[in-house]
């Protein structure tokens, strides 16, 4: 009886989609991150000439920011569930090594965002608080889980610009800024494995004729 076929390679287009789809939710996730980050600075500046306007003017402050957090955190949502997990599980089924990242990455940050939302809909009462240690909690799992990711991308295609980014994770449990610049570079890595998957030349700038002199 003749043996199977031997399952052919996973090709560069599959490879591509996963990354596509992975920095398409990388792109969500840096806005994502922009809103949250404005409505902060926006509370920082304003806190205290609402408190010398009254009670009024602080609790619109504090229910603006809690508008920007959902929204932000829908934005997140929409970005996690519609493009980047779906794009970590595709890697994951071409590259059983990503299985891991992508179990973290699924539990924590997709459920501790929804958690984190919840919270923040829920901040004005007590149990908010409890929902949002959990949600950190959540999210911290997630984080480990995109350092991992990191990493393998680094082994898989050679680019710093990865492992950088895995580290800035790292720093970003702490700092959340980190975080912020580790998407970008994420989304930049992403960009460079999607060229070099479907075999399209890196972008070049354009020359310019000199003039005569």
């Amino acid at each position: 009886m003749p043996s199977p076929a031997p399952t052919p390679p996973p090709s560069g287009a599959s490879y591509a989609e996963a990354y596509r789809l992975m920095r398409e939710g990388a792109l969500l996730l840096i806005i994502s991150s922009l809103l949250v980050g404005v409505g902060i600075v926006l509370l920082y500046f304003s806190i205290i000439p609402a408190a010398f306007a009254g009670f009024e003017a602080v609790l619109g402050l504090v229910i603006a920011l809690i508008v920007l957090l959902i929204i932000g955190g829908v934005i997140t949502l929409i970005g996690l569930w519609g493009k980047f997990i779906p794009g970590v599980e595709k890697l994951a089924a071409i590259n059983p090594e990503f299985g891991t990242s992508r179990t973290l990455i699924k539990i924590g940050l997709f459920w501790g965002t929804i958690l984190l939302i919840v919270g923040a809909a829920t901040l004005i009462v007590l149990i908010g608080v409890f929902i949002i240690i959990i949600a950190a909690i959540l999210l911290l799992i997630g984080y480990i889980g995109l350092v991992i990711l990191g990493f393998k991308l680094n082994e898989l295609e050679k680019n710093t610009l990865y492992l950088v980014a895995a580290i800035l994770f790292i720093i970003g449990i702490f700092i959340g800024i980190a975080s912020f610049v580790g998407w970008i570079l994420l989304y930049v890595a992403l960009g460079d494995s999607i060229r070099r998957a479907t075999g399209a030349p890196p972008t070049a700038p354009a020359m310019y004729p000199q003039p005569p002199l």
